[in-house]
């Protein structure tokens, strides 16, 4: 199994940041058909985690072929960087492979 995950730090307002995570996480799950489930972070700082399971890095890269053609997913990104609500040096993507 391969678990695949998105952080970042919160530069914006702290209650639309978290919002917006959701509306994409709900995009991106649409898209694909992949649950992506989001988590903030308790204590420190205002980190929010994005995380999706899949069976095999052939599967990772049929969801972000889908992603990257996704109009929805564009428009939400768009409407992140405009807010300004992440800190776009903070975001860290991740692969993970369960033992």
């Amino acid at each position: 199994m391969i678990i695949f995950s998105t952080r970042a730090r919160v530069a914006g307002a702290v209650p639309e940041a978290v919002a917006w995570a959701a509306e994409i996480a709900q995009v991106v799950t649409k898209a694909t058909g992949v649950a992506i489930e989001v988590a903030t972070r308790v204590g420190g700082h205002n980190d929010i985690i994005w995380v999706s399971r899949l069976d095999n890095m052939a599967a990772l890269e049929a969801l972000m072929e889908k992603v990257q053609g996704d109009p929805n997913y564009h428009a939400a990104i768009k409407t992140a960087q405009e807010k300004q609500l992440f800190d776009s040096l903070s975001i860290e993507q991740a692969f993970w492979r369960t033992v």
